[in-house]
């Protein structure tokens, strides 16, 4: 018979949230009456109509009365004895659940042999057998996990809970399920605080990532400090051929923290822990996705006709005769839309005069999609790991494929990765860890990939080949396709060997003494084909000379190899006690050695054969060009730790380095850095026991100095002199005697740039450790930051460097996050984060004069800022132009002319009242930095099922699109040169006494308009801010109870997953907010919209 099934699911959510949130604040307490008065609350709620009923017809009168044959009770409580309200109790394998009530009391049904799982956010799960047990109380212990995770931080690791420096850590969670990722900083992008990551190109294997940790510290430059297990490496390029599957977590070091690592941590450092063996059975794990990648953000170009019907605009308000080619050439292009002229078969009444032309053609190009389409890519990734305590493994290996979206030649990125682990436990107390990894990076690229994407496109009614597929040019131009699909290849090649062992002798339980070694093999070699294309007109017909239209240029071959060799060897002895129980003291002292040496050697022939593929054999007479450099640098250095820590409530930490380094004279190789910070956990006080919502608080601040020797050259302190036939001086009749001149003049006081950092934290955890964050503020100062000091040009010869410059950079930072669960299986998270960054170069020894437009360093202003005009509207009519006119004419120097200010045209603002208009009316515009990133996720999982999406963005950019050429600045100037097709958004959006509320002035081509209308201004600057969806996730997690039926699979889960989807931004040209301020070459491939289906299996 069917059994009707009654749930009122308001009373449990209720219970299980309400009672939760009141318990956790303290607002219920052990008095009778005050819970009375709450259980009151819910059972008004419960007196509501079922939410639920049905009848279960597949039950068997059987089923019920097994079901029911055995009742279970009891009661839930803390440690400290206080009932536990909303616990989650389930029978494992089964259906049946119940929560506790105000008291922790419980009942619940259970089949014979079953086993009952206990679980309630911020406690350990427990499961207990039931047996012939009918009442089971149990004590729930807190789930300690968050403050007992240990954190890696320089030469060791620390407990969370005793961390005094500012550490972000990422775990490898945010690394899962992202696709194919050239870079691990892909999957960070935007959701660590204080870390700037950015990108100006989606170039398979260029696509450029930058990395920096609370900004700049100094005008040179200054990257993070990559350390992959123990072994440092320079610059961002690190992360480049590691495989993110690899990682198990990457913690940032950003503040005094950092000091341990001395002159090496000025832009902070980057710990990067690979995945280690676990003990047990053999585990093998493997993972795949396939990414479909469509072409993100691009401006919208005009149409033939739009771009047409511009030119004649732009040629009338220039008062362009209608001889004028270009005029001739836009009629001919508005009455022939989609045909073909032959010159030598037709004649036209329009026909231009160009005499290095056989045809006219007029298709409706759209370039964008001529160039760009959907392209792939794929990852695979397989890992065998086990082993007993004496011997852990973990071997994996990794392919990545990466096509690009340029539809011509051949372009495309591939990564092997092969990396083995072992930890191996010779004695109880000596145990030796060895990594050793093979990485290899195939790149290759069209060799004239900068004159496919040149800085713009060409006009839109040029076709991309003839009409049987052949180059076409027209004239001295030809179809950009066909120099990446016809002009050569670039291809690179790099392989590295890393190798690292790590020696740990356990002297006794207080003292280990640990040896590093670590050895890294780079060998990039390049190869560049440039090949001569053969070009034709329209119909076909080859051209052949310069007359008669696009230029073969000579063919051309380069062949470029370096090896870079990195040597580390670094030993400490490590100790740590705890004296009279609750005085804990830890010390560390140790020293490295760092060498790292560079060789490369290049040579050019011209004039090859296509068939060519190496520059050995004979008849290569045409060399012309051979090259090459060796260097090397290295590092000494001592350091130490200390660490104390009282009842884990007082924390002290000091950290000292004393560097040498080959870069500097011996008189100022060697210098001292070093860090101090302190931390106050609150809640470890008496007086803070009482407050059961507030988990964890603690209070962080350190100081410290570390040095920077980024930015300079590794010879600038020593003298050079060229000695050459060709190129040096002479004295004496008919030359000849040959003198030396200088190479360059020496910088021989410079010495150390020393950066101070402050910091202060604030780390929480509230509600069971459902609700934790940090919040940090900051402030960097650089007093003795190293420049060009300004010679007399008499020297003849740039002028060394010297510490004379001063800088200054502030900000803050948020995490938030908060995690919870609803009944029995639905758990649920939401976060963010926010970071602001600001910088001040307060002194560069040069008299500070602004000047318009992108200045990179500008004293007492952001690195990268822009300067200009105030905008003050345009002028509407003649009597307010000649009111301008008559105002500002005389003595400006911002290109303002009686003959060239036109109605429709841009004014500006005379900022400081003194009648003129001048570079003292130039006024700071923002930066090209952003001071302002942030994100949010949010996310939720229910019986298997999963969902999570990330948010990302910036604030406070300013963007001013600069350029050397046309091409660059027509993306600002709609109609600097004719010849090129830019954006829409200027098509019925120019002045005009019809149209006065346009935001473009009217179209012109003369240089000194557009110089004057579109100089750096308030005005022709964008807003580069904005928010996008950067990832979102969905996948499913296949039962266990179904894989268990396989005898081979333990876990399986499938999903899909979106990145940069979606996005929201005020730039007015239309390219992608993230792109450089330069959109040119490699910065003109377009951003990608990915979607992509991945598999990852557990055997």
């Amino acid at each position: 018979m069917p059994h009707l099934i009654l749930e009122n699911k308001n009373l449990i959510l209720f219970l299980n949230l309400k009672f939760n949130f009141m318990k956790r604040r303290g607002l219920i307490f052990n008095s009778r009456p005050n819970k009375t008065a709450v259980f009151a609350l819910g059972l008004m709620l419960g007196l509501c109509p079922v939410s639920e009923a049905w009848a279960d017809t597949n039950m068997k009168d059987s089923q019920v009365v097994a079901q029911a044959q055995k009742k279970v009770k009891g009661q839930v409580v803390d440690a400290t004895g206080e009932p536990l309200i909303g616990v989650n109790i389930t029978v494992i394998g089964g259906t049946e659940g119940t929560i506790t009530d105000i008291d922790g009391n419980y009942t619940i049904g259970v089949p014979a042999g079953a086993k009952l799982k206990f679980s309630y956010i911020g406690y350990k799960d427990q499961i207990i057998d039931v047996a012939a047990q009918t009442v089971i109380n149990v004590k729930l212990q807190e789930d300690s996990e968050v403050l007992d995770e240990v954190v890696v931080v320089g030469y060791g690791s620390q407990k969370k809970e005793t961390l005094t420096g500012a550490v972000t850590v990422v775990s490898d969670k945010m690394l899962k399920n992202k696709g194919t990722m050239s870079s691990p900083l892909q999957a960070m992008q935007g959701q660590v605080p204080g870390v700037t990551i950015t990108r100006n190109s989606a170039a398979p294997g260029d696509e450029s990532w930058g990395l920096k940790l609370r900004g700049s510290v100094s005008a040179n430059n200054a990257e993070p400090l990559i350390v992959i297990d123990g072994v440092a490496y320079d610059g961002v390029n690190a992360l480049r051929n590691i495989n993110p599957s690899d990682i198990q977590s990457i913690n940032f070091l950003k503040d005094a923290s950092a000091a341990i690592y001395g002159s090496r941590a000025a832009g902070g450092v980057v710990l990067v822990t690979t995945k280690q063996a676990k003990e047990g059975k053999a585990r093998i794990e493997y993972s795949g996705s396939y990414t479909y990648k469509m072409v993100g953000l691009q401006p919208e170009l005009m149409t033939m006709n739009e771009w047409a019907n511009a030119v004649l605009q732009t040629c009338q308000n220039d008062g362009q005769p209608d001889s004028y080619s270009w005029v001739k050439y836009a009629k001919m292009a508005l009455a022939n839309e989609g045909k073909y002229i032959d010159l030598d078969h037709s004649a036209n009444p329009f026909a231009p005069s160009y005499s290095d032309v056989m045809d006219f053609v007029f298709m409706d190009t759209n370039w964008q999609d001529v160039l760009f389409g959907n392209s792939y890519s794929t990852q695979h990734d397989l890992a065998v790991s086990g082993g007993t305590e004496k011997n852990l493994y973990r071997l994996s290996v990794g392919y990545m494929y990466d096509d690009s979206n340029l539809k011509w030649g051949n372009n495309n990125n591939q990564r092997f990765n092969l990396r083995l682990t072992n930890k191996l436990k010779v004695f109880d107390n000596f145990s030796i860890e060895s990594v050793i990894a093979y990485n290899r990076q195939d790149q290759v690229a069209p060799s004239q990939l900068n004159r496919t994407l040149t800085s713009s496109y060409p006009q839109p009614g040029l076709p991309a080949s003839t009409i049987d597929g052949k180059p076409y040019s027209w004239g001295t131009w030809l179809s950009p396709i066909w120099f990446a699909e016809l002009g050569g290849d670039n291809k690179l090649k790099v392989s590295e060997i890393n190798i690292s062992e790590k020696f740990t002798y356990n002297i006794n339980k207080h003292l280990d003494v640990v040896a590093n070694l670590g050895y890294n093999s780079g060998v990039a070699s390049r190869d560049i084909k440039k090949m001569a294309i053969t070009s034709y007109n329209y119909a076909g017909t080859k051209i052949n000379t310069k007359a008669d239209g696009y230029k073969q240029e000579e063919s051309s071959y380069e062949k470029t190899s370096s090896r870079t060799d990195f040597y580390s060897m670094a030993g400490y002895v490590d100790y740590h006690n705890t004296f009279a129980q609750h005085h804990n003291v830890s010390a560390m002292v140790g020293a490295q050695y760092e060498l790292k040496e560079y060789d490369y050697f290049g040579v050019s022939v011209k004039d090859i054969q296509n068939s060519l593929e190496t520059v050995n054999g004979a008849g290569l007479v045409n060399l012309t060009d051979k090259h090459g450099t060796k260097w090397h640098e290295a590092v000494m250095s001592y350091y130490s730790r200390l660490n104390y820590n009282y009842k884990s409530k007082y924390l002290l930490e000091v950290n000292m380095r004393y560097d040498g380094s080959s870069k500097f004279k011996p008189e100022n190789r060697w210098d001292f850095f070093y860090g101090i910070s302190g931390g106050w956990r609150i809640t470890e006080e008496a007086f803070m026991k009482n407050i059961k919502w507030l988990n964890d608080l603690k209070i962080r601040l350190s100081y410290g100095e570390v040095g920077n020797q980024s930015g300079i050259d590794r010879y600038d302190g020593t003298q050079f002199y060229k000695f050459e036939s060709q190129s040096g001086a002479y004295i004496g009749p008919n030359k000849g005697t040959i003198i030396d001149t200088n190479g360059k003049i020496a910088s021989l006081g410079r010495e150390w740039e020393r950066i101070k950092n402050y910091n202060l934290g604030l780390d929480f955890s509230l509600f069971n450790s459902r609700l934790t964050g940090t919040a940090e503020v900051y402030m960097k100062r650089n007093d003795n930051m190293l420049i060009n000091v300004s010679y007399p040009g008499v020297l003849g010869d740039n002028a060394g460097m010297s510490n004379n410059g001063k800088f200054r950079s502030h900000g803050w930072e948020v995490m938030v996050n908060w995690s919870d669960k609803i009944g029995k299986d639905f758990t649920y998270h939401v976060g963010g984060t926010y970071s602001f960054n600001t910088n001040k170069l307060t002194d560069i020894g040069a008299v500070s004069v602004l000047k318009s437009g992108f200045v990179d360093k500008q004293q007492g202003y952001p690195l990268n800022s822009i300067f200009g005009l105030r905008y003050a509207g345009k002028a509407q009519t003649e009597e307010e132009r000649q009111k301008y006119l008559y105002r500002f004419l005389t003595g400006n120097t911002i290109g303002l002319t009686e003959q060239n200010f036109r109605l429709g045209d841009n004014m500006y603002a005379d900022v400081n009242n003194d009648g003129k208009l001048d570079q003292n009316d130039i006024v700071y515009l923002g930066t090209d930095d952003p001071k302002i990133s942030f994100s949010f996720n949010v996310g939720a999982e229910w019986k298997g099922f999963d969902l999570s999406l990330v948010f990302q963005g910036a604030a406070q950019r300013t963007i001013f699109r600069t350029g050397d050429n046309n091409g660059n600045e027509i993306w600002r100037i709609p109609m600097k040169a004719l010849y090129l097709n830019t954006s829409n958004q200027s098509v019925g959006n120019t002045w005009s006494p019809e149209n006065r509320g346009a935001y473009y002035p009217t179209y012109s081509n003369k240089n000194e308009i557009n110089d004057y209308n579109y100089q750096a201004s308030s005005w022709s600057v964008e807003d580069g801010s904005y928010i996008r969806l950067k990832n979102v996730t969905l996948g499913y997690n296949v039962p266990s109870a179904f894989l268990a039926k396989t005898k081979a699979i333990s876990s399986c889960r499938v999903y899909v997953a979106g990145a940069d989807l979606w996005e929201y931004s005020k730039i007015n040209d239309g390219w992608d907010p993230e792109a450089s301020r330069k959109v040119s070459a490699a910065g003109r491939f377009p951003f990608v919209r990915t979607v992509t289906f991945g598999l990852n299996l557990t055997f």
